[in-house]
C-alpha cells in the first residue's frame, strides 16, 4: 500500500448512503428459491451498496497529486489516477473493476469495444487492500491503479463483486481530453437584470486551430460545470457566432443561457479529531458504535449580507490530528446534520463532494414535527467537511442564499460528436477561477 500518498490530507469524495437496491434480475429455480437483487447501473458517480464508503479517484501528475474532485486527465500525459474506497466489513472480498467508455452526455456506452481504448483485458482484479487498525468501526480499505485508456472522452469505472459484472458495488466518472482546442473565457455579473446580484454569466471562445471539422455548428458541444460537479452543469446552446473559416466559435449570450447561480461560501465543519469539539460540531458521543457526532444547528442564510471567507468549493478532506495521517487509523463517525427552516419549503437536501451533489432520498433533509426542525445523518470518515442546502427547482438558494462576488471554480469541456464518429470525443478542456476571469 502507497501509504506516502497520505501523508497530507486528501480531498476526497465520499458516497452518501442509499436506501436499497432496485431488482433487476432473479435467479432461475423451484418457487421456493429467493430472488436475487442487483442494482442497476447509473452513468455517475455512485455507491451501490451501504458498506461502501469513501470513494476517491485521486488524480496525479507525474508523482503529484493534482485533484480528488476532478478527475479529468490529458490524453498521452504522464497522469494517472488511483482508485481508493472502503469497505465496512470484517472480511476481505473479491472486487473486480472494468471500465466503459460513455457518450458525451453519459446516458449510454460508445459504439466501440474496450479493445479499441484498453491494451489488457477488461476485467482487472483489485489487489491492494489493508484492514483499518484501533478503529472502533471496523473497515477494510481497497486501491486500484487506473489503466491508461488510449482514446479521448467519457469513461466509467465499474467496480462489481467476485466475477458477477451485475454485482454493482459502485460507479465513478472520469475524462480524457485531447489538446486540439484554445479556448477564451470570461466571468461577469449576469447580463438578466433582474439576477445581476445573484448570478455568474460565463462567455468563452473555442479556437479550432488544431482540428479540421466541416459541421461545427452541430458537431462541437461545450458543457460548463461550476466546481466540478453535474449538480451545477450546463449544456452550451450552439455559437453565436462561426468565424475566421470556422475555426472560431463564439459563446456569448444574453438571456442567461450561461448563466450560473453565484451562490455563497459553503458551510464546513471539522471532525478530525475525537477529543474537542471542531469547528461546526454541538456534541460527540464517543461512547456510542459508531462515533456519534452532532453539528451545530444551521439556520437560513440567504436574507444574510455577503461574507467573504477562504472555502475549498465543496470539497472536502479526510484527516486525523491525533494519529499518522494514513486511510487506516481514521474512525467512522454517524453525523448528524440540523437546519431551522420553515417547513413549507419543500425538498430540502444537503449536497456537497462528500456525496456526490446527489439529489436522492438519502440526501434529502428530513422535517422532524417533534422538533420543528429539518435533520439527516450521514456515517463519514474522519475530516474536514464542506457543504450547502439545495432546494430543487427553486432560484437564488433560498436556504443559503447566491450572490454574484462568490468564489467559484468552473471548468470547460469540448466535445466532438458526430455522425461519422464511432465515439464522443473530448478534443478540449480548460478550468478557472471565476476572480481571476473577470
Amino acid at each position: 500500500m502507497k501509504h506516502y500518498l497520505y501523508f497530507l490530507i486528501t480531498l476526497s469524495s465520499i458516497i452518501s448512503l442509499l436506501n436499497g437496491c432496485v431488482p433487476v434480475q432473479s435467479t432461475g429455480g423451484s418457487n421456493n428459491s429467493a430472488a436475487t437483487y442487483y442494482p442497476d447501473l447509473e452513468f455517475e458517480n455512485k455507491s451501490y451498496k451501504e458498506q461502501i464508503q469513501t470513494v476517491q479517484l485521486i488524480h496525479f501528475k507525474g508523482n503529484q497529486m493534482a485533484s480528488t474532485n476532478n478527475a479529468v486527465m490529458e490524453l498521452g500525459k504522464n497522469e494517472r489516477l488511483l482508485l481508493t474506497f472502503d469497505d465496512i466489513n470484517s472480511q476481505q472480498q473479491q472486487y473486480f473493476a472494468k471500465i466503459i467508455h460513455c457518450n458525451k452526455d453519459w446516458t449510454a456506452k460508445s459504439n466501440i469495444q474496450s479493445m479499441d481504448y484498453l491494451e489488457e483485458f477488461n476485467q482487472f482484479p483489485i489487489r491492494e487492500f489493508e484492514f483499518s487498525f484501533d478503529t472502533k468501526l471496523g473497515y477494510i480499505h481497497y486501491e486500484w491503479n487506473v489503466p491508461r485508456v488510449g482514446l479521448s472522452g467519457n469513461y466509467l469505472i465499474v467496480v462489481y463483486q467476485n466475477t458477477n459484472e451485475d454485482d454493482i458495488i459502485l460507479s465513478e466518472r472520469f475524462m480524457v481530453h485531447e489538446n486540439k482546442t484554445g479556448i477564451n473565457y470570461q466571468v461577469s455579473a449576469s447580463n438578466v437584470v433582474s439576477k445581476r446580484r445573484t448570478h455568474q454569466e460565463l462567455e468563452f471562445e473555442v479556437f479550432l486551430n488544431q482540428i479540421d471539422i466541416i459541421n461545427v455548428g452541430t458537431d462541437i458541444h461545450p458543457v460548463v460545470r461550476q466546481n466540478y460537479n453535474w449538480l451545477y452543469a450546463i449544456d452550451a446552446p450552439k455559437p453565436l457566432q462561426i468565424s475566421d473559416g470556422n475555426k472560431r466559435l463564439t459563446y456569448k449570450f444574453y438571456n442567461g443561457e450561461l448563466n450560473f447561480p453565484g451562490n455563497n461560501e459553503f458551510r464546513f465543519f471539522d471532525i478530525s479529531t475525537v477529543n474537542f469539539k471542531g469547528n461546526g460540531v454541538a456534541d460527540i458521543n464517543k461512547e456510542s458504535t459508531p462515533i456519534a457526532v452532532s453539528l451545530r444547528m444551521d439556520g437560513i442564510r440567504s436574507t444574510e449580507a455577503y461574507r467573504e471567507w477562504e472555502d475549498r468549493n465543496g470539497t472536502f478532506a479526510i484527516g486525523n490530528r491525533e494519529r499518522q495521517n494514513t486511510p487506516l487509523v481514521s474512525d467512522y463517525f454517524l453525523t448528524e446534520f440540523k437546519l431551522q427552516a420553515p417547513q413549507d419549503f419543500g425538498d430540502i437536501y444537503v449536497v456537497g463532494e462528500f456525496n456526490n451533489w446527489q439529489l436522492n432520498n438519502s440526501n434529502r433533509m428530513k422535517y422532524n414535527t417533534n422538533t420543528g426542525i429539518y435533520q439527516n445523518s450521514f456515517l463519514l470518515k474522519q475530516g474536514y467537511y464542506e457543504y450547502i442546502y439545495y432546494v430543487k427547482n427553486q432560484e437564488g438558494n433560498p436556504i443559503d442564499g447566491s450572490h454574484f462576488n462568490t468564489e467559484n471554480d468552473y471548468d470547460i469541456l469540448v466535445y466532438y460528436s458526430s455522425p461519422q464518429l464511432r465515439y464522443d470525443r473530448l478534443i478540449g478542456y480548460t478550468q478557472f477561477n471565476s476572480r481571476a476571469a473577470q
